[in-house]
């Protein structure tokens, strides 16, 4: 059995891209208001059908069916990363000259967006092909929009059984997708129609895998919540994951990602600091000092070959530890990983380096990559030790 999928506000098509690689699911119809979007959704996607404008403008009644609903609405307005104070109830919002609220235009018609999704799952019903499925994706805060439980109930009064996840992009597991080499906390509001007569297996996709250190072994690792009665929010901040065996007492795991390293051209050439034409900001440049300071530990790493019984692992040691022999034949280099370090206008401070998952990417680029160069001596001269290297940076 094919089933089709309908994929609200697009984007580029990561959600479909996503469907696409189940067996079984065929992408039939994109929207959204963004012309650039469009464009590369249908690049990326020529056979699916592609609409843009306003949600609201579209046509319930003669829109092709489908069997699985993906929506993700507009996010800005929802998430604390506008830059703006987000007021989810009005209470903040500005007073008008006779004392009413007054919230900017664009903001309603924004959230007017989570609307629309059971706007059409109400059409659909009326049409008597119901959809069989679905998720709603957004930012975590929208949990705390005061109309939420009213939002979600009117789903289920549709007939429809719900799950709210909380899940970050760099623990989300596909058997024929490689994994996001980014961090990202979304909620995730999954829907099914109660006639299928059964419930996901949610545990089969929602307990990433991890190393127990104190077990010793691979597990598929359990979502524990700092503070009971939390249903939502941010990786680390809110929840952690823990190992479901009881003889490790609920052990804390790190579960498996992907470093943003992975998903970075290092062919690409880069520009100097000092070669740049303007100058970086103050502020960036106060980051990349902060980065350094933090993050730049260099390593020595052994350029010959790997030995008998040996794993890339061993190829490198941070400068802290011991190195092993030394010979003359000159096997050891040092090295300084990079780093991506926040550039322009955005909300984050502090650099991190390319082992982690890259912070969220938005539709602009706010972070560059920082390669810290030392000044590494080759050996003594005029009879004296050759001098330790150090960074650049310093005098």
């Amino acid at each position: 059995m094919m089933l089709r999928l309908n994929d609200w506000f697009c984007g580029a098509g990561g959600a479909t891209q996503g469907a696409h690689t189940v067996p079984g699911v065929e992408p039939i119809l994109a929207a959204n208001h963004n012309e650039q979007a469009i464009a590369t959704h249908s690049a990326n996607f020529p056979d699916v059908e592609h609409f843009r404008g306003d949600i609201k403008d579209l046509d319930v009644a003669g829109h092709p069916y489908a069997e699985i609903f993906w929506a993700s609405p507009e996010c800005t307005n929802w998430s604390v990363a506008k830059g703006k104070k987000v007021d989810y109830d009005g209470s903040n919002a500005q007073l008008g000259l006779f004392g009413d609220v007054e919230i900017e235009d664009d903001v309603m018609r924004s959230r007017a967006l989570m609307q629309d999704v059971i706007r059409y799952l109400e059409g659909m019903d009326l049409r008597q092909q119901p959809v069989l499925a679905g998720v709603v994706e957004n930012v975590t805060d929208i949990r705390k929009w005061e109309h939420w439980h009213a939002w979600r109930s009117r789903i289920e009064k549709i007939g429809y059984r719900t799950r709210l996840i909380a899940l970050n992009s760099m623990h989300a597991e596909s058997t024929r997708a490689p994994r996001a080499p980014q961090s990202r906390d979304r909620l995730y509001l999954a829907y099914w129609h109660t006639k299928i007569g059964r419930d996901p297996d949610w545990d089969r996709w929602l307990r990433p895998s991890a190393h127990c250190p104190t077990c010793d072994r691979d597990i598929a690792a359990v979502q524990s919540w700092k503070k009971p009665g939390v249903d939502m929010g941010r990786y680390r901040s809110q929840y952690v994951y823990r190992c479901p065996t009881t003889s490790c007492r609920g052990q804390v795991v790190e579960p498996v990602f992907v470093p943003a390293a992975a998903a970075i051209d290092w062919t690409l050439p880069g520009t100097r600091i000092g070669d740049r034409a303007k100058p970086l900001a103050d502020k960036t440049l106060a980051r990349i000092r902060a980065g350094i300071e933090k993050y730049a530990r260099p390593v020595v790493v052994r350029n010959n070959s790997v030995r008998a019984g040996e794993s890339a692992a061993h190829l490198s040691v941070p400068v802290q530890r011991a190195m092993g022999a030394l010979t003359t034949a000159g096997h050891q280099s040092i090295a300084v990983p990079p780093m991506l370090v926040p550039a322009g206008g955005t909300w984050n401070e502090t650099g991190q380096p390319v082992s982690l998952p890259m912070r969220a990417r938005t539709t602009r680029e706010t972070e560059g990559i920082l390669v810290p160069p030392l000044l590494i001596p080759v050996e003594g001269r005029e009879g004296k030790q050759a001098a330790r290297a150090r960074s650049t940076c310093g005098p």
